[in-house]
C-alpha cells in the first residue's frame, strides 16, 4: 500500500508540474494573428461583388502575413504565406458559396453608360 501511495503522489506531483507548462503554451498560440473576412453581407454570384470578396481575402492576406513576419512566426516565403491564406478561406466557404464564385468567374461584367 505504501509503494501504491508513493507512486500515486509522484504522479500527482508530476502532473501538477505540467498544468503551468500547458497553460504557456495555449497562450502562445491564442497570441497567433488571425485575419477574419466577411462574406455574409456579399452576394458572390454577382460579379462585382466577388470582386469584393476577392480584394478583403487578398487584404486580410497581407495583413495576416505582415503581422506574423512581425512576430517572426512566418515560416514561409510572404507569396506562399498569401496563397495558404487563399486557399483556407476557400476551404471555410460552403459549397454554394464556391459555386456562386465560379458563376461570378464565369459571367461578363456590363457596364452601362448614363446617357
Amino acid at each position: 500500500m505504501r509503494k501504491f501511495m508513493t507512486t500515486l503522489s509522484t504522479v500527482a506531483s508530476l502532473s501538477l508540474a505540467a498544468i503551468p507548462v500547458l497553460g504557456l503554451t495555449q497562450a502562445a498560440h491564442a497570441a497567433e494573428p488571425v485575419a477574419r473576412i466577411s462574406v455574409g453581407d456579399l452576394n458572390l454570384s454577382s460579379p462585382a461583388q466577388a470582386a469584393v470578396f476577392k480584394a478583403r481575402i487578398d487584404a486580410g492576406a497581407e495583413a495576416l502575413c505582415r503581422a506574423k513576419a512581425r512576430s517572426n512566426t512566418l515560416d514561409m516565403t510572404f507569396n506562399d504565406c498569401r496563397n495558404a491564406v487563399r486557399r483556407d478561406v476557400s476551404r471555410q466557404l460552403s459549397s454554394k458559396q464556391r459555386q456562386d464564385l465560379q458563376f461570378a468567374a464565369r459571367a461578363k461584367t456590363v457596364e452601362m453608360a448614363a446617357q
